[in-house]
């Protein structure tokens, strides 16, 4: 019985120092958010706003396009032939890109102005080839190659035919050409192509090659990668593979002093997060891969809607405030493991201020009060 009896608070004491050991697992499990299967699998497009159909909507693509309206995502009644691979949008057009089939040399290029009837972009130039697309302003630009891959472009829709931007851009061992980014701030358009730089102009048709903004192409010892483009107050801020965040306008570009760090490629996620109760608090949101389980994005704080003189401060989401995460750790265990592809906070349109994510693979995510989940 004596013996029993040992045997018995030897074991309890033994539990009871296990569980102490193992606090950091029990505490990591407490933060864990009960995970949700998301409506919008896989690896979704960029989220794009678009107010076509009569009120703002916004709409992401996997194959298929999805709108959200009345608090959920649901898939869009009439879709462009093929299988869809991103979403665009402009201040009068919402545009999809399709492969068609297997063959994913075979693409079009699709706008719809109603948010229900769609028709093809006419392109008679020799890029048949259609890659990226984006909105600026009132413009769309597409990337493009010739059929055998020989040479590139950057393509503008003009009035429903597609015509040159930037023509005859070389494609090397690191693919220069391939557009990364395009926006509008003050009346200028700029484009992000990754190998070449960075190039502004007034107009669509008023870019050139040979012009890439000072400070915004690759050197001996520095490669861009550029991967992500974004339009703040007054300035424009690119970030790229490389690990490095420029920001600048037509005069000249430059390092982001607190964010270079080629050990940390960005994933050219970008969006500029409000504070919802205090619209005077804005973070820029980066995507940055870290390592295999750290990975998610960063908030820098803005100052008066720009990044602020001199040195940045990148901060992981609930570690200090203002912030778009109720509590570091739970952001952590959920969406600081996923490599993000896209970021974006619906701002002012009815739509409930949410921030959205699109990731590499686990489909479209939400922050809801502070957490982060898959869209259901």
């Amino acid at each position: 019985m004596k013996h029993s009896l040992m045997y018995t608070l030897i074991l309890l004491f033994s539990l009871a120092a296990l569980s102490c050991d193992q606090s950091p697992l029990f505490y990591s499990i407490s933060k864990e958010t009960p995970p949700k299967d998301p409506i919008v699998s896989g690896a979704p497009s960029r989220i794009v706003e678009s107010n076509v159909s009569g009120s703002a909507q916004l709409y992401v693509a996997n194959g298929k396009v999805w709108v959200y309206e009345e608090n959920s995502w649901t898939r869009m009644g009439n879709q462009p032939n093929g299988y869809i691979r991103e979403v665009a949008a402009t201040t009068s057009a919402l545009y999809a890109l399709t492969v068609d089939g297997t063959d994913s040399l075979d693409t079009k290029l699709w706008k719809s102005t109603d948010g229900m009837s769609w028709d093809v972009v006419g392109n008679t130039t020799v890029y048949s080839t259609l890659g990226g697309i984006f909105g600026a302003g009132d413009t769309l630009f597409v990337s493009a190659t010739d059929e055998n891959g020989s040479k590139a472009a950057v393509l503008y829709d003009d009035s429903g035919t597609l015509k040159s931007a930037l023509s005859d851009i070389g494609i090397g061992d690191t693919v220069p050409g391939t557009l990364a980014g395009a926006v509008q701030m003050g009346g200028t358009y700029y484009l992000a192509i990754t190998g070449m730089g960075i190039y502004a102009a007034a107009t669509a048709d008023g870019f050139n090659i040979d012009s890439a903004i000072s400070g915004s192409t690759d050197s001996t010892d520095r490669t861009y990668n550029l991967n992500g483009l974004i339009a703040l107050s007054t300035e424009v801020v690119a970030v790229g593979s490389g690990g490095y965040m420029l920001r600048g306008d037509n005069n000249g570009f430059s390092e982001v002093s607190g964010a270079c760090d080629t050990s940390y490629p960005y994933t050219g996620a970008l969006a500029v997060w409000t504070d919802p109760d205090n619209p005077s608090n804005k973070l820029l949101l980066v995507g940055r891969r870290n390592s295999t389980y750290t990975n998610g994005y960063w908030e820098i704080p803005l100052n008066g809607g720009d990044l602020p003189v001199g040195t940045v401060s990148l901060n992981v989401p609930g570690s200090s405030s203002p912030t778009t995460a109720g509590d570091k750790d739970t952001y952590q265990q959920a969406l600081g493991q996923k490599v993000l592809t896209a970021l974006y906070q619906a701002q002012g349109t009815g739509l409930g201020d949410i921030l959205l994510a699109s990731t590499l693979r686990d489909g479209l995510w939400a922050c809801r009060d502070g957490v982060w989940n898959a869209e259901e």
